[in-house]
């Protein structure tokens, strides 16, 4: 089963409801130019649904944490510029404003993950980067926190 995708709204929070395998390819082409739209739109709070995701390679994990970066980069507190960390991985002054503050973003969390996706989020240790969370309803409610 090849990778769809839809997209809805719940309040201010996007929800993309994601089924089937996502692979290495079309799948991970369509998923990361899906975050990337939401982001382009100024969606800030986004919810992966992987209720109906039946299998993700190292590929389609890759893309989980791309995502997760593109979500959650770090922006100046002050004026919302992109900020990167140096060579020597310290933060200079944001080149805008020239104010050291920095924030995430947005916020990236996943929902209704089955066996295979926890165990390979487990066995990769990403499940201590992702916010992870049983059910779509406290999924949502963690964004107004």
């Amino acid at each position: 089963m090849s990778l769809t995708l839809s997209v809805r709204e719940v309040g201010d929070v996007i929800v993309l409801d994601i089924a089937g395998r996502i692979t290495a390819g079309d799948g991970s082409n369509i998923f990361r130019q899906a975050i990337r739209d939401e982001v382009a739109k100024g969606h800030k709070d986004i919810l992966l649904n992987l209720q109906d995701v039946t299998y993700i390679d190292s590929s389609g994990l890759g893309e989980l944490v791309l995502g997760h970066g593109t979500v959650t980069q770090n922006i100046c507190e002050s004026c919302g510029a992109s900020v990167f960390q140096n060579d020597q991985g310290g933060w200079d002054p944001c080149q805008q404003c020239d104010r050291t503050g920095r924030v995430n973003w947005g916020r990236l969390t996943l929902t209704n993950l089955n066996s295979q996706v926890r165990k390979l989020l487990e066995f990769s240790r990403l499940n201590t980067v992702f916010s992870i969370y049983e059910s779509e309803d406290l999924a949502i409610d963690s964004f107004g926190a």
